[in-house]
């Protein structure tokens, strides 16, 4: 069945990359502001390291938060910017969750959906021909026609 369906096509922000871009540059910021600390001044009982980690912490939470924001912003201007078109589309309707599932593996490895189906109305050859066609390797691993070989 074929129909004909709207699209919306735009320019959509990796929140995961704007996000991580911000917790490093937060990170950078709180190493840079570090270099400015007099250890003189310090309070006792703190140590430069221990303020680095404290502008670390916040800064690259701060730079995490800053770049989700970023991307939320570019994301809605992307959004506003968004093309329409209308295009066919071919609605396939299929019941059975194995073809589904068979259609979609296919689909996976590059191969036509179609060309292993069958229509209920053909039969199908269950027989297995690769055990006809293997040659006898010759050794002698014991009967072959079921009976166990330790004589009980």
């Amino acid at each position: 069945m074929k129909d004909q369906i709207d699209v919306a096509v735009r320019r959509s922000p990796k929140y995961s990359v704007f996000m991580g871009l911000g917790a490093i540059l937060g990170a950078l910021v709180a190493g840079v502001l570090t270099l400015f600390v007099d250890p003189t001044a310090m309070p006792a009982g703190y140590t430069v390291g221990k303020g680095a980690g404290l502008l670390l912490l916040i800064l690259a939470v701060g730079g995490l938060f800053l770049g989700g924001l970023l991307a939320v912003i570019l994301d809605w201007m992307g959004r506003r910017k968004a093309r329409k078109y209308r295009v066919g589309a071919e609605i396939d309707v299929v019941d059975d969750p194995k073809e589904i599932a068979r259609r979609r593996i296919a689909e996976a490895n590059g191969e036509d959906p179609d060309a292993g189906s069958h229509t209920p109305s053909e039969p199908v050859a269950e027989a297995d021909a690769s055990a006809d066609d293997e040659p006898c390797s010759g050794s002698s691993d014991g009967p072959r026609n079921g009976s166990s070989s330790t004589g009980v």
